[in-house]
């Protein structure tokens, strides 16, 4: 099982959904992925809670509450079991680049997209 863990912020802003009603709709999109996909994926956002919360399933969603998304990001894939297994999905160099250090791929947001529109 591959886990895609993308940094929420970030990628939202880059693919331009981050308002209401597209971000719910993309949640949606990756929570299909995810099915079709056999993947994990984890979004990480900053700040409090602004979407649906997603706890447990193939689509979680998380939220940093006083803590940064980033260090969030950096974390998981560090204690991630397979780190090869990982892909982290960002347009923040610093993050990919710590990431891939730990072993973990990483994608831009349109990468992404384009792997969830691929059938």
């Amino acid at each position: 099982m591959i886990t895609v863990i993308i940094d929420g912020n970030n990628v939202f802003r880059a693919l331009g959904v981050w308002k209401d009603p597209a971000a719910e709709g993309f949640l949606q999109e990756l929570e299909m992925a995810a099915i079709e996909k056999d993947w994990q994926v984890m979004v990480v956002f900053d700040g409090p809670a602004r979407y649906l919360p997603r706890e447990t399933g193939p689509l979680i969603v998380q939220y940093g509450n006083g803590r940064q998304a980033d260090t969030l990001i950096e974390r998981m894939v560090y204690e991630s079991k397979d780190r090869f297994s990982v892909i982290v999905v960002t347009r923040d160099y610093s993050v990919a680049d710590v990431a891939r250090g730990f072993g973990a791929r990483s994608w831009l947001p349109e990468m992404l997209k384009q792997e969830i529109n691929s059938k």
